[in-house]
């Protein structure tokens, strides 16, 4: 009798243990494919809700390569470009960018991450920034540039 006993405990045991492990990797993956989902479907600059800021964002860096300081006061929701002049000097030739993502933060802003490949020195670098766009009366505007160029004053 004791020995059915355990032979039952056993199977009930690993029964339980098994539905554990089956709603453990259940939840993994059900928090896998939502980080997967989110990654390429809001983050996406290509997704049609990213259309206005990644034309946006085209615009401007059009103008970062040319040095067309006045077309990127035009996209500057303050219209004063120098945070971006002060950096564009140290980035030497701009070759390429690329739109790595566009988030949402709120209804009316979304921050953006941009890889810039530059010349200087002869080198190739690659640097990554950050820009916070917001929603003006006019469309969409950018509000604050940062990027993670190290550069140096001579001296």
């Amino acid at each position: 009798m004791d020995r059915k006993v355990t032979l039952i405990w056993d199977y009930i045991w690993e029964t339980k243990r098994m539905k554990k492990r089956y709603y453990i990797s259940l939840a993994a993956l059900l928090i896998l494919a939502g980080l997967i989902f989110y990654k390429y479907y809001y983050a996406n600059p290509y997704a049609d809700h990213n259309i206005e800021q990644k034309d946006l964002l085209n615009s401007f860096y059009s103008a970062f390569r040319t040095k067309d300081y006045g077309a990127i006061a035009d996209l500057m929701s303050n219209h004063n470009p120098q945070m971006v002049i002060t950096v564009r000097i140290w980035y030497g030739e701009v070759t390429s960018f690329q739109i790595k993502e566009i988030r949402r933060t709120s209804a009316t802003e979304k921050k953006a991450v941009v890889s810039v490949t530059s010349l200087r020195n002869n080198e190739q670098h690659v640097n990554t920034d950050y820009l916070i766009l917001i929603k003006g009366i006019d469309g969409w505007e950018i509000s604050s540039y940062e990027s993670d160029l190290d550069y140096k004053l001579p001296g």
